[in-house]
């Protein structure tokens, strides 16, 4: 898929050169001067790159945007193997009790809370659903549903299926 802008800044470049080229042309005739059809013709010429220029940096940038989801699925694929092998981390009584009292404070009834090979990482199961929860900064952070880290998620997935 093409994107607009860059596909109009294109086609403005090429304006800009065709136009610069036939006004040079119309002027020189008209002032018997060559040196205004060169000055006029360059500056159409540079000015129709640039926007050439960045219609192709556009396009290019698009590319790599679309080739960026492809790269993370692959990596989180290639790190869900390393990770669905490990065995999950320890938890002590200290991140047991820091959970439980931070999620108390949210009125959060626990049923279980699940360690997972990530450090400091832990995977809650409520009566309603499951949160993932960080543990590695001064207070315990809920991470979003949509943006549990996909090796986390692909090990959750097969946990859940023994």
């Amino acid at each position: 898929m093409q994107n607009q802008i860059g596909a109009i800044l294109k086609v403005v470049g090429g304006i800009v050169i065709a136009l610069g080229f036939l006004f040079g042309i119309i002027g020189a005739s008209q002032t018997n001067s060559f040196i205004f059809f060169v000055t006029t013709l360059l500056g159409s010429l540079v000015t129709g790159m640039v926007l050439i220029g960045l219609s192709e940096i556009i396009r290019i940038l698009e590319v790599i945007n679309e080739n960026i989801p492809k790269r993370r699925k692959k990596m989180g694929l290639s790190s869900n193997n390393t990770l669905i092998e490990a065995p999950p981390h320890p938890m002590n009584t200290k991140e047991e009790d820091d959970i439980k009292s931070f999620l108390q404070k949210h009125d959060v009834e626990i049923e279980k809370i699940i360690p997972t090979p990530k450090e400091d990482f832990f995977i809650i199961k409520t009566s309603a659903r499951y949160m993932l929860i960080e543990m590695g900064g001064f207070t315990p952070k809920i991470i979003d549903e949509e943006k549990w880290p996909e090796d986390l998620v692909g090990w959750f997935e097969q946990y859940n299926q023994q």
